[in-house]
């Protein structure tokens, strides 16, 4: 099964092996982006979240969680996550809080990890990554439980080299306003380059997250 691959090592020491992530993203910064975003908001309305990467649930999903909470508005918060054990742990964190809910799922479809992920993942990477991704196409949970509307936030924090292939998946979800934030973990906006190799963003704007050793990218996929 797919390990959770996401470097947490220095920016200018890009890892070339996999590596566990804890996935525990939750800080003043991080609050800072996504309060202004749910404050941008205009019609007073139940908002949907979906959280790809979700990991453990104890990190950015909380952060999540905590400022949709603050904005007073009903909310709906989805995280998915295909590690089985990660997502077990996250689905107990959250047991008791009706308005997140945790699916052990890839958010992805399986053939594009062969047509938008392994094509694309760097020389130095691909000894340690080519062979995770094929163990990972043998899954039997790819998204089989879509989002249940239109997605009013989008929060990628997933392993390297597939942001792209989950936009892929969530296009039937996104609105022309649907605020995307992903993690960017390979140097130099590497992530957001093989996005905009394919889409077009709009509203592109880079967020350098303090004691946290990747930034985050925030954008709109224009129609």
């Amino acid at each position: 099964m797919l390990r959770r691959l996401l470097s947490r090592a220095a920016q200018e020491e890009p890892a070339t092996a996999p590596a566990e992530s804890t996935g525990q993203l939750d800080n003043a910064d991080l609050e800072a982006l996504l309060t202004g975003i749910v404050e941008s908001w205009e019609a007073e309305r139940k908002r949907l979240v979906v959280e790809v990467g979700t990991g453990g649930g104890q990190g950015s999903t909380v952060a999540l969680h905590r400022v949709l909470t603050a904005s007073n508005s009903p909310f709906q918060l989805i995280g998915y996550e295909g590690n089985s054990e990660l997502a077990g742990n996250a689905s107990r964190h959250w047991n008791d809080t009706p308005e997140v809910r945790v699916v052990n799922e890839y958010f992805m479809r399986r053939e594009d990890i062969d047509l938008a992920v392994k094509p694309r993942v760097a020389p130095e990477d691909r000894p340690s990554y080519l062979p995770e991704f094929d163990a990972v196409a043998a899954a039997e949970n790819f998204l089989a439980t879509p989002p249940p509307g239109p997605i009013d936030l989008l929060f990628i924090d997933s392993v390297r080299y597939t942001h792209l292939a989950i936009l892929r998946a969530a296009e039937p979800w996104l609105k022309a306003d649907t605020v995307v934030v992903m993690e960017d973990d390979i140097p130099g906006y590497g992530e957001l380059a093989i996005v905009k190799s394919e889409l077009e963003l709009r509203n592109v704007a880079t967020h350098e997250i303090g004691d946290h050793p990747w930034p985050l990218v925030e954008f709109r996929v224009a129609s």
